[in-house]
């Protein structure tokens, strides 16, 4: 919000960035600055190593030139061997039937990873179309991040005793919830944002000036909805795998936990399209049609984590069902 709202004129040899170029180039300089930091940020190797850092100091230049062969051939060793171990334990995982249990479970939850992604997908959009070009689409976004960080260990801590299989489908049903909010009318809105909380949202934390409009309220009430529903399930989608995986397995089953994110990446995917035909730069707009079909998607899950827990769920040791 900050870098579009400065709408700097910078010349670069001819070149003029827009608002939204800049902003990729300011993460671009960050990455840059945290590059050097993470190759610093290492375990330090043992000194029986040959490698060690003290050793590599006292070669010389023409040792230093002999061992870049040797460094580009252990990269090469180590993918190769990193290949055939991921090879064998996808055997092994794809001979036991917890393994699809884990697979389907994971499925489903890539539909509330999709409500997520688009926050940074589709929302800034539709945010800028409906609401302006200098929306503070970020602040509002950030309602989410400041949620989580309350909301995730009180919950936590309340619901430590309670089976994560049964958290998953509560926060889940309670994030498909908080979607349907962006597809009512905006009519309903009105008196709340004419109203103390309202004014207080638009002009203390948003920063606005004059009259706020009912879609600042709602994306309010739709984040912190939808932040208590992630609070109660995205913790324990990590935990259900372990629960599930056969002893000795944990981590193999816990690193599918990925799996959500791509499944998300790729529904997200056609959110383009909701937003060119139902929320389009210019013409008329249907933008509560778009947030309803968020809002179905997202009920996939909790719908199908009921409908096929019998076949998905295992029991989990020393929690209550």
């Amino acid at each position: 919000d900050y870098v579009r709202q400065l709408n700097l004129r910078v010349s670069l040899f001819g070149f003029e960035p827009t608002s939204y170029q800049q902003l990729f180039m300011v993460s671009l300089v960050f990455e840059i600055v945290l590059f050097p930091v993470i190759y610093f940020i290492r375990r330090g190797n043992q000194a029986t190593n040959e490698s060690t850092a003290a050793g590599r100091l006292t070669q010389t230049p023409l040792q230093l030139e002999r061992s870049a062969p040797t460094f580009f051939s252990d990269i090469g060793e180590t993918i190769r061997k990193s290949a055939i171990d991921t090879a064998q334990l996808f055997r092994r995982l794809i001979g036991q039937s917890g393994f699809y249990r884990i697979l389907v479970f994971f499925l489903l939850i890539g539909f509330l990873k999709a409500i997520f992604l688009q926050m940074d997908y589709v929302f800034p959009k539709f945010g800028i179309r409906e609401l302006g070009l200098y929306a503070p689409v970020g602040k509002l976004a950030n309602i989410n991040a400041i949620m989580i960080i309350i909301l995730v260990p009180i919950i936590g801590a309340l619901t430590q005793k309670s089976a994560a299989y049964r958290m998953v489908v509560i926060g889940g049903t309670i994030c498909a919830a908080g979607v349907f909010i962006m597809a009512l009318p905006t009519e309903w809105f009105v008196p709340v944002a004419n109203s103390l909380i309202g004014q207080s949202l638009g002009h203390s934390y948003l920063g606005l000036q004059g009259s706020i409009h009912p879609y600042y309220v709602m994306t309010a009430l739709y984040l912190i909805v939808f932040s208590v529903g992630e609070a109660f399930y995205s913790p324990r989608v990590y935990e259900y795998a372990a629960a599930i995986a056969p002893p000795g397995q944990e981590a193999s089953y816990g690193s599918l936990a990925y799996l959500p994110f791509l499944v998300g990446k790729f529904l997200v995917g056609f959110g383009g399209w909701l937003l060119a035909r139902f929320c389009p730069e210019h013409g008329p707009r249907h933008s509560g049609t778009m947030w309803l079909i968020f809002a179905l998607a997202a009920s996939v899950a909790p719908i199908g984590l009921l409908t096929l827990r019998r076949y998905i769920r295992v029991p989990e040791a020393g929690r209550q069902d």
